[in-house]
């Protein structure tokens, strides 16, 4: 039953997304089958503490009270990519606002 927690968690990205889990058979490439995000999945045991604890919390802590959505950006040196990390929910109501969909905002699942 090892397996189930990956899955579950797949499942869980999918509904929050309004994707479609795609099953391991007839899995080309992503995990979930979104018609604007391509959308792999990574479950694991424990993630980065210093990316996803110290500089989330910082965030976090710098965004209350001020309206903000907590987002940390990330990049590596000699490289020009940078990455930025948000909470799914608040990308899923930015993405449905820029989209101009008929969509309530739930401000308080953006920032805390």
């Amino acid at each position: 039953m090892k397996d189930q927690a990956w899955k579950n968690f797949e499942r869980r990205v999918a509904k929050v997304t309004g994707g479609e889990r795609i099953p391991i058979i007839g899995r080309q490439q992503l995990d979930i089958r979104h018609p604007y995000l391509g959308i792999e999945c990574k479950h694991r045991k424990s993630i980065p503490k210093w990316l996803f604890t110290d500089a989330w919390n910082q965030a976090v802590q710098g965004s209350q009270g001020e309206d903000l959505i907590p987002t940390v950006v990330v990049g590596e040196r000699g490289t020009t990519q940078t990455f930025a990390i948000i909470k799914l929910e608040a990308l899923v109501e930015l993405l449905a606002m820029a989209l101009d969909e008929d969509h309530v905002v739930d401000r308080n699942a953006l920032i805390l």
